[in-house]
């Protein structure tokens, strides 16, 4: 037989063979989910979820915890909430970028008491609609250009408003960082502390702070033109500090450019 063809259908077996043996090593290995997986326990009597460095994406509402674009919930797409939670909320995003919404109208699931809020470095969004916190509200966005909105919801016989009983406080980490809120009621202080970087704190439909004298936004340090703004038509607050200007609408405010 020919040397030439004998040395080309051995190398011709071990490619083969490389190949065969890298799809092996493929399938054994587990798979990386897009959105990474979201970790949820009761810890005494807290529900505590905690996220990876990729992009999670996750809902709650009052029955379950969903997954999104590829997130999963303890490696499935959704989960009903479990017994045994009777005191905090706290979710802990690390890093990605995040996407959460609550969306809690307290029927079937009610916060018990504070809600605590930690989404690390990234741009991420926050949506909290119809959620009536008990307590606290402690909300940390960290580094990143970030939005939290904040709005009710029409539910069958009446429009639900956002309440927060106890102390909101917001703070970001620098990066353009904006925070919506509308309808939202606050019965207790409000510290809002947006960080370094083109900022904004908007609400162009009816807002209530309870005690408006212990109501504080602070823009920070804004980084370039045209520095933090702050919209509310029909809120008479006293203490804003930091912001530059006081545009109409929300549109190009924080990191919505």
């Amino acid at each position: 037989m020919n040397k030439n063809l004998i040395g080309r259908n051995y190398r011709t077996a071990i490619v083969m063979l490389v190949i065969v043996a890298f799809g092996i090593s493929l399938a054994a290995a587990p798979l990386e989910l897009p959105g990474g997986n979201v970790q949820m326990r009761v810890e005494s009597g807290n529900l505590v979820l905690r996220g990876d460095d990729l992009d999670n994406n996750i809902v709650i509402t009052e029955n379950s915890v969903h997954g999104r674009a590829g997130t999963t919930v303890n490696g499935q797409r959704h989960l009903f909430i479990p017994d045994g939670v009777t005191n905090d909320v706290i979710i802990i995003m690390r890093g990605g970028h995040d996407f959460l919404r609550i969306e809690l109208p307290g029927s079937n699931f009610a916060l018990p008491h504070d809600l605590v809020l930690s989404m690390g470095s990234g741009n991420d969004n926050i949506e909290l609609l119809q959620v009536k916190a008990p307590h606290e509200t402690r909300i940390n966005t960290g580094v990143g250009d970030d939005i939290v909105f904040i709005d009710g919801v029409l539910g069958v016989n009446e429009y639900i408003r956002p309440e927060f009983t106890g102390k909101f406080q917001l703070l970001a980490g620098s990066g353009d960082d904006l925070l919506e809120f509308h309808h939202a009621i606050f019965h207790g202080p409000v510290d809002v502390r947006l960080g370094e970087g083109i900022d904004g704190a908007c609400s162009t439909q009816d807002s209530d702070f309870q005690l408006p004298d212990q109501a504080s936004f602070i823009g920070g340090l804004p980084v370039a033109s045209p520095g933090d703004g702050f919209v509310a038509p029909d809120i008479q607050l006293t203490k804003l500090i930091g912001f530059e200007s006081f545009p109409d609408d929300c549109s190009f405010l924080g990191g919505r450019y």
